[in-house]
């Protein structure tokens, strides 16, 4: 005998959904403990850089120079990153977020696996300074960063401490920053930020840096085990994007 429910009936005659669900997506508990061992051997197996070999699942995040790539990312992680009138993103960054008990830290490290020509080397992983704890610090140890892996034939600690140079040894670079991300409010999520597309540089720029952008971003989503979340302008047709309708 079936049977049925009334618009008028009170919660208790309902079966019992909270025993049924108890979240959804990323606030599934029944799943979380299988995503946080995935994203562990797969962020691992990264940092020896056999992804060069191995096609490894990801989500990379694209889109046009102020096409408001970073306040997306921004939500997302709950850091805010470096801004400028031109370029901010020189490098991949890559944002590991973990859903943790103790208090919010955030660990930085630079992988090397290009000299200055771009040609391959062995894997380097390198700390770049003591875990952070204050959320406001977090943009300046970025864009310190970033000076590092733009100028590989200097010590990354000269960076660490201020140091500035008038012009990078590259004007964009292979080699990534990771931004390891804990926290109470956090869930186990990771993804790369990739420089924005460019059309056009200005007097100070190089024309070869529209093709190399354009080439490391392809680099990432080719591979079929890349999610691609594109940014995209609410002016800015989504065929305007090149990148993606050809590949």
């Amino acid at each position: 005998m079936s049977t049925s429910y009334s618009a008028f009936s009170t919660p208790s005659t309902f079966p019992d959904m909270d025993s049924q669900f108890d979240g959804i997506g990323l606030s599934d508990p029944a799943t979380s403990r299988h995503r946080r061992a995935m994203l562990d051997l797969v962020n691992r197996l990264r940092n020896t850089g056999i992804q060069r070999d191995i096609d490894l699942p990801m989500i990379a995040v694209i889109g046009n120079q102020s096409a408001g790539k970073s306040s997306l990312i921004e939500s997302i992680s709950g850091i805010t990153l470096p801004r400028s009138s031109g370029t901010c993103t020189r490098c991949p960054t890559e944002c590991k977020l973990t859903h943790a008990d103790a208090p919010w830290s955030c660990v930085v490290k630079l992988h090397f696996h290009t000299d200055v020509r771009g040609d391959a080397i062995p894997p380097r992983i390198e700390s770049f300074g003591d875990a952070i704890s204050d959320k406001d610090e977090v943009e300046e140890r970025i864009r310190r960063a970033q000076r590092a892996i733009l100028n590989p034939s200097t010590s990354p600690s000269m960076f660490l401490d201020g140091a500035t140079v008038e012009d990078n040894e590259v004007s964009f670079s292979r080699n990534y920053i990771s931004l390891e991300i804990s926290g109470q409010e956090l869930e186990d999520l990771s993804f790369v930020d990739l420089p924005g597309l460019i059309a056009s540089v200005g007097q100070q720029g190089r024309v070869d840096d529209i093709e190399l952008v354009r080439n490391l971003v392809i680099s990432y989503i080719e591979r079929d085990s890349c999610v691609i979340l594109l940014t995209v302008a609410c002016e800015s047709p989504y065929q305007t994007y090149r990148v993606c309708t050809e590949n």
